[in-house]
């Protein structure tokens, strides 16, 4: 097995399920992990009425581990579902990874 990183993807709750289905037919990976989380920022324009009021945004969390050889092939995968909306990911590599 290669070097190993873990993609984090955070995106808006409308864009959850296209995500999910990019990542569902991606071939290059075996499985990913989402979570709700609450965003904060200090630019307040995309924010709703409600999330004005709490001063943060719901959004969705996706981490995926994948072999660092197929990171290429991983964000193609996703690409078409960030066609109206953006997202933000980063990359950390992983130093050990195993069962308990």
């Amino acid at each position: 097995m290669g070097e190993m990183q873990l993609l984090t993807i955070v995106v808006p709750i409308d864009l959850r399920d296209d995500v999910i289905d990019a990542l569902s037919g991606c071939a290059c990976i075996s499985g990913f992990n989402m979570s709700a989380i609450a965003g904060y920022s200090r630019e307040h324009s995309q924010y709703d009425l409600r999330e004005q009021v709490e001063g943060c945004r719901d959004l969705s969390q996706f981490d995926v581990m994948h072999e660092s050889r197929h990171q290429d092939e991983l964000l193609a995968c996703l690409r078409g579902a960030f066609t109206s909306t953006k997202g933000r990911y980063w990359i950390t590599a992983i130093g050990e990874h195993g069962h308990l």
